[in-house]
């Protein structure tokens, strides 16, 4: 076993290299420079009044400053010279004026700012790595503001993004398997295994190197500041994991001095009186959280730390949690070009792992799973209450920004990632064994099968530990007024601890190792070809490979039972390495002021995971891994408009096209009697399309309402001419991808009825799926889906330092799956209170 100080050398030696290159990196600030000040009032061109929290900015440097409560700002140490001072808040179109500073002088400045739909204000920096005006992105992009996110009592990741267009969410329960997939990108199969959508912390990755997944419900929002959604081929800027699309968080730093603090508490309502579920029988489970955080900016320091807690009984059985969460932000100004900062976290979670509802086998016709959604609040069977799965995520990265001239900006960033996942099966001192026993007179005659989906020796337990070093460099170069180059190359090294992610044979409790190694270099090119139009051109080059070149492995599809043992084989890994060219071209035509069109192409990959590659225990399923699997492909094209109708209303529509290539998905490889245990292998399937159009619709009559309408179309097909879903040929549709659901739709409306009371109401419909993986059957019985959930909620500024929060999720006490017989939340309702100073 691994000691606690050996855990710790890895995040030693990051941070002592960090210092040691920043040591070599910070020029000393110069303090010669001759400067002056600018100060001035924004207010509103509508009333007249001062705009409070407008982020007024010096183009070119770092130097930047909030409006107080009646708009006022003011700048020092300006460089002397002519500036360019920006402003801009989301719900205002965004202004700008140029002034001539003086040395120890004061130049004024005084500007109107002309309100607009939320959409239209704002600020994209994911579409291109750097920022541009909604308008101009070449690449459908949506936003989440803080608004949104603090909508709802501590925040998680998924809840902010559940009613995004074209994005669609499957989760088991608590904090077990969950996948967000954007535009059908990637399948449940596995949770989170293999996902095609990559996530970033301030730039830094979130997900877990050795599957590629991201516990999306871990993530704990209460310290964002915003959230980017990018869709499409996104290999070109971010690499494998992307093909399907980018999810960008942003951490909060704060304008002044604050301290804040929350607590909310809860409680799921009772079931419908037709549930028979013994967990939920006379029982009501609670959930409760608190935060408390300080910030604050003053002089060249700005930072915000923050701590979260939240528990939750769990709604049903086993799916309890427990979270502690850490998140600091920190920035240091060395001079008005040039900024270090730094933004880590620091989680752990405990939680049960779920079972499916409760099922059982018959032989009448033919062999059946039997399941019983009367008692979906329950575990298949009593073994799985006692799992638990642990996890400790740690995430630091250290960057250094420089602009070293008007045209020319430098931006290096160092990170380091540390992610241990435990699953405990049987903390008990006897053997927990769940199956069946029947007999089938063929094949062979008289045969009495034991089928026994969980068998678990005491202390039995799967655990992986990976550490991440990783490293790059941007220069982003304003060549000429209609040419804006941006240079690149990424870099990390991946090692793995894991009872199962290995080329060697496991051993029960025994750790094998692993290493992958991953390079980029890209380069990105703005052409302005006119005023109007803009073409974005870029390519990257990616390369991933690891430190092995077989795998031996216990091949369990040649018995049909899992008492009896497979035979060993040994096989070459046929690609332990892959690389990739990804290219793209996007064009963004401004027809007006207020309405531009897009279009785009580009080609995508993605590196097989080493959970792809190794996996050989999922819970009740066993796994094979595969010598030959290779990397996949996409190649993505898409148009789409934007109209800004006034400051009242605005739409997007957009239309993509998705041709993948050697699709990976899990493959079921065992098809006789009895077909269990479910054994899969991860395979290259030959080809597969997914098509769609996206619509989202904002409208604000006045400064009180706001609506949003988002609703998505999917059409995601095999074209392989073999099914691709795990048992395929026995779902309604069998060429249908499973897990990907044909109609989505959204819908929001805020309601500001004072200065204290906001209401909000958000909708989301999810259509019923065509195919699924784990329990397929022609009448699509029991499939997740064809549903819609409303939930309801309010805030009351009691004081100007206290306000109160009242939710109700899920309204209607709706019955419904996200993902295969995991049967989803029911109502229910949380207070909370918030304060701050």
């Amino acid at each position: 076993m691994k000691t606690k100080n050996a855990q710790a050398y890895p995040l030693v030696r990051f941070v002592l290299s960090a210092f040691c290159l920043l040591a070599l990196l910070v020029p000393l600030p110069s303090y010669g420079a001759d400067t002056g000040s600018v100060k001035g009032k924004i207010i509103d061109k509508a009333d007249g009044e001062g705009v409070y929290g407008a982020s007024v900015t010096v183009a070119g440097t770092t130097i930047g400053t909030a409006t107080d409560m009646n708009g006022n700002f003011t700048l020092s140490g300006v460089p002397a010279k002519q500036q360019k001072i920006a402003v801009s808040i989301v719900g205002y179109a965004p202004a700008s004026q140029v002034v001539s500073v003086g040395a120890g002088q004061t130049a004024i400045v005084n500007l109107s700012l002309g309100q607009t739909t939320i959409m239209a204000s704002e600020v994209v920096v994911g579409a291109a790595l750097y920022k541009q005006d909604r308008l101009d992105v070449p690449t459908t992009t949506n936003v989440v503001s803080k608004e949104k996110i603090r909508e709802e009592p501590n925040p998680s990741l998924d809840k902010t993004l559940e009613t995004v267009p074209g994005l669609n969410i499957n989760r088991s329960s608590g904090y077990s398997a969950s996948s967000v997939q954007i535009r059908g990108s990637n399948t449940f199969q596995g949770g989170g295994i293999g996902t095609r959508v990559a996530a970033f912390y301030d730039g830094i990755p979130l997900s877990t190197p050795e599957t590629g997944g991201i516990v999306w419900t871990n993530i704990n929002m209460n310290s964002a500041d915003k959230i980017e959604v990018v869709k499409g081929a996104s290999t070109t800027l971010y690499g494998s994991g992307a093909m399907g699309g980018v999810v960008n968080v942003a951490g909060h730093l704060p304008d002044k001095f604050e301290v804040k603090a929350g607590a909310s508490a809860g409680f799921y309502d009772k079931t419908p009186a037709e549930d028979q579920s013994a967990y939920r029988d006379g029982y009501t489970p609670w959930l409760w959280n608190t935060y408390v955080g300080i910030g604050n900016k003053s002089g060249k320091w700005n930072y915000s730390l923050l701590y979260s807690h939240s528990e939750d009984d769990g709604y049903r059985e086993n799916s309890q949690t427990l979270l502690n969460d850490v998140k600091l932000k920190a920035r240091y100004d060395i001079d008005a070009t040039q900024y270090l900062q730094l933004s880590a976290s620091y989680s752990e979670t405990e939680a049960g792992y779920v079972s499916t509802w409760p099922y059982e086998i018959t032989l009448t016709p033919g062999l059946t799973y039997v399941p019983h959604p009367e008692r979906a609040y329950d575990l298949a069977d009593s073994v799985y209450a006692d799992d638990i799965v642990k996890r400790r995520d740690i995430l630091a990265g250290l960057t250094y920004t420089n602009m070293l001239s008007d045209k020319l900006t430098l931006e290096a960033r160092m990170y380091y990632t540390y992610n241990k996942y435990r699953i405990d099966y049987n903390p008990t001192d006897q053997r927990q064994v769940y199956g069946f026993s029947f007999f089938i007179p063929y094949p062979p005659p008289g045969s009495l099968f034991n089928v026994t989906p969980y068998d678990r020796d005491p202390g039995e337990f799967n655990e992986n530990r990976s550490s991440r070093y990783g490293a790059g460099l941007k220069l982003d170069w304003r060549l000429a007024d209609n040419h804006r180059l941006l240079f690149g190359v990424d870099g990390n090294i991946v090692d793995v601890e894991s009872t199962q992610y290995m080329a060697g044979l496991p051993d029960a409790g025994e750790f094998g190792t692993v290493q992958e190694k991953n390079a980029a270099v890209f380069v990105q090119d703005e052409w302005k070809i006119t005023d109007r139009l803009t073409a974005l051109l870029s390519l990257r080059y990616d390369w991933s490979g690891i430190d092995a070149d077989e795998v031996t492995f216990r091949d369990y599809s040649v018995t049909p039972t899992i008492n009896d043992d497979g035979p060993i084989l040994t096989q070459t890994i046929e690609n332990p390495s892959v690389d990739a060219i990804s290219p793209r071209i996007a064009l963004n035509y401004k027809a007006m002021d207020d309405m531009s069109f897009r279009a785009s192409w580009g080609k995508s990959f993605r590196a097989p995971t080493l959970a792809e590659r190794f996996v050989r225990d999922a819970g009740i399923f066993m796994g094979n891994p595969n010598p030959e699997l290779d990397k996949e492909t996409m190649t993505g094209w898409e148009v789409g408009v934007y109209k800004q109708f006034g400051d009242k209303l605005s739409l997007d529509v957009s239309a993509y096209l998705n041709d993948y290539e050697n699709l990976i998905e899990s493959r079921n490889l065992n098809t006789g009697v009895p077909p269990f245990p479910i054994v899969f292998e991860y395979q290259n399937v030959a080809k597969a399309r997914i098509w769609g159009i996206e619509t989202s619709l904002n409208y604000r009559p006045n400064n009180h309402w706001n609506f949003s309408l988002g609703y998505a179309y999917m059409n995601a097909k095999d074209k392989s001419g073999d099914a691709a879903s795990l048992a395929g040929n026995e779902n309604p549709d069998p060429e249908w991808l499973a897990y990907r659901p044909e109609h989505t739709g959204s819908a929001s409306v805020n309601w500001k009825a004072n200065d204290d009371l906001t209401l909000n109401l958000t909708g989301r419909y999810v259509g019923k799926y065509k195919a699924v993986s784990s329990y397929p059957n022609p009448e699509g019985t029991n499939y997740p889906g064809d549903f819609v959930v409303f939930n309801l909620g309010m805030k009351y500024k009691l004081t100007e330092n206290i306000s109160t929060t009242l939710l109700c999720r899920n309204i209607g006490n709706v019955q419904y799956e996200e993902a295969e017989w995991f049967r989803a939340p029911g109502r229910s309702f949380v207070l909370g209170v918030d304060l701050t100073y």
